[in-house]
């Protein structure tokens, strides 16, 4: 049976907010500066470049969540709101042209000796459908959640794929080249946000309650 991906959790409506660092940052500056953030909200973002290159841009979004739930646009901006109020960081209002915007792991798994696949790869699933109308760009793809009383932090080096509806397919063709076993789509066009988990006997189980709520 074909290796797959099922929608696992969903939330109605899209909301990203690019940031700009006035002062450039080192990774470690901007950890402490979003899991301090993650005290009240749970932090999604992608951070433009790799390894620990410095920080001068962040790109927030939502990761929908069946164990934590997902936070509202209106709950997202008054954080975006009191994060620039302590930061000095500003807003910017540069939507994406495209469809679709979707961050994608190079690391199999979540050991951090594990195989790691590179931007080609990713590039490559892309230009097998189509060359134009997408584009493709390293990240750092973090996240910061309160669980209990602790904040847990993720990181990895990955891409961001921002591209036409219609090369979903190429995304999720990548996301199993690089052995991925989650990832959220922010859908512009069909204004939803949904988590894609690699297809079990588990995940198949909740995509059917998703599909239930509906």
């Amino acid at each position: 049976m074909t290796t797959t991906y099922v929608e696992v959790a969903s939330a109605e409506g899209v909301w990203t907010q690019a940031l700009h660092l006035p002062v450039a940052a080192t990774v470690g500056q901007v950890r402490r500066v979003l899991t301090d953030a993650a005290r009240t909200w749970p932090v999604a973002a992608f951070l433009p470049g790799k390894g620990n290159e410095s920080v001068e841009d962040v790109l927030l979004y939502r990761d929908p969540s069946r164990t934590y739930g997902t936070p509202g646009v209106s709950a997202c901006d008054a954080a975006v709101r009191a994060l620039v109020s302590v930061t000095g960081w500003t807003t910017v209002d540069d939507p994406s042209p495209f469809d679709v915007i979707v961050g994608l792991g190079l690391r199999e798994g979540y050991e951090v000796g594990a195989t790691r696949h590179s931007p080609d790869e990713v590039d490559g699933h892309l230009h097998a459908i189509r060359r134009t109308g997408w584009r493709c760009y390293t990240a750092r793809l973090v996240s910061a959640r309160s669980v209990g009383h602790a904040v847990r932090w993720y990181a990895e080096d990955g891409v961001v794929v921002e591209a036409e509806r219609r090369l979903l397919p190429a995304v999720r063709a990548a996301a199993l080249g690089c052995a991925q076993h989650r990832y959220v789509v922010t859908d512009v066009t069909a204004q939803r946000t949904y988590a894609l988990q690699r297809a079990t006997a588990g995940a198949r189980r909740e995509e059917r309650a998703v599909r239930h709520r509906r």
